[in-house]
């Protein structure tokens, strides 16, 4: 994994026009994994929401008949491997706060679960299974915020 993250990072670089050297590197990297695991579930609940808000409104345009189904179909396919990824890396995150973050695991595996049946259903033209998928999802996005206000809200 470390290699892989060091050719990334010498392919940016480079991409820019800067000359990478071992040092750099080396910084940039111990930058880059620096982050508390607080931030690392922060910003996949961020990535999560963000997931969520492209699902419901292409969701909304697709039941309006403004978007084509190929489309909705995978940009809800993107969403859902967004949220699987945001969940997997909420889950490994190693918390403070076990509880909240299961949480927040539970309700970003069931935004992800609503978003692929969703995808299923457009792909299969069933109009009334995607509304359903809709109301799960936001029903999953209330319960994301509730995690997250509850997961972050001052200790005392």
């Amino acid at each position: 994994m470390a290699a892989t993250l060091q050719a990334r990072i010498v392919n940016a670089v480079t991409a820019v026009g800067l000359r990478p050297d071992r040092p750099c590197l080396l910084l940039i990297i111990f930058v880059l994994t620096a982050c508390s695991p607080s931030d690392q579930v922060e910003q996949q609940s961020k990535t999560a929401a963000s997931a969520t808000q492209t699902a419901s409104l292409v969701l909304e345009s697709w039941i309006a008949g403004g978007a084509p189904s190929e489309y909705t179909s995978r940009t809800l396919q993107s969403a859902g491997k967004a949220l699987a990824d945001a969940g997997a890396q909420i889950q490994s995150a190693k918390s403070p706060e076990p509880s909240g973050q299961a949480g927040l695991t539970m309700a970003v595996g069931r935004l992800s679960a609503a978003v692929i049946r969703a995808a299923t259903a457009v792909q299969n033209g069933n109009r009334s299974e995607v509304e359903h998928a809709q109301q799960d999802l936001r029903a999953a996005a209330a319960d994301l915020s509730t995690s997250y206000a509850k997961y972050f809200a001052p200790k005392s």
